[in-house]
């Protein structure tokens, strides 16, 4: 078995409000080989019951669940030492991906070997007051 071109990382913690959609907009991904690696920081609600059953459904998916709660930082290192890709991608579990991410990224990564990352714009939902913040241009776009 190859190595996939990606490994996504996503640490959860207490997300069950948003993490359905966050897994879904990595499955729906245009560009399909990839491991999911999903780690939860000792959850207290039932998010890593959801991540159960999407593991069951997708192979892809790898999940895992710290013995307490570690906290962002130590989880997404510990995401990174089980990755396998060649490119690590980053997500949160309360955010949503559009379905042709990977593609730009990998297909932009690929033909530009000179430089060792790259980002995406974002929208920032709130969604308690029904508001999409539009995202701002960069010093480097002006």
């Amino acid at each position: 078995m190859t190595a996939p071109i990606i490994s996504v990382v996503m640490p959860v913690y207490n997300a069950e409000k948003y993490i359905t959609e966050a897994v879904e907009s990595i499955l729906n991904q245009t560009y399909s080989d990839f491991e999911f690696i999903i780690i939860d920081d000792c959850s207290t609600d039932s998010s890593y019951q959801i991540l159960q059953k999407y593991a069951e459904k997708d192979k892809r998916i790898r999940i895992f669940r710290n013995d307490t709660n570690r906290k962002q930082a130590y989880t997404k290192n510990f995401a990174i030492k089980l990755a396998k890709g060649k490119f690590i991608a980053f997500m949160d579990a309360d955010d949503i991906s559009l379905p042709a991410r990977f593609t730009k990224q990998v297909t932009f990564m690929e033909s530009h070997p000179d430089i060792g990352v790259c980002g995406t714009w974002i929208k920032v939902f709130i969604d308690d007051i029904h508001k999409v913040i539009p995202p701002k241009k960069s010093a480097i776009d002006k």
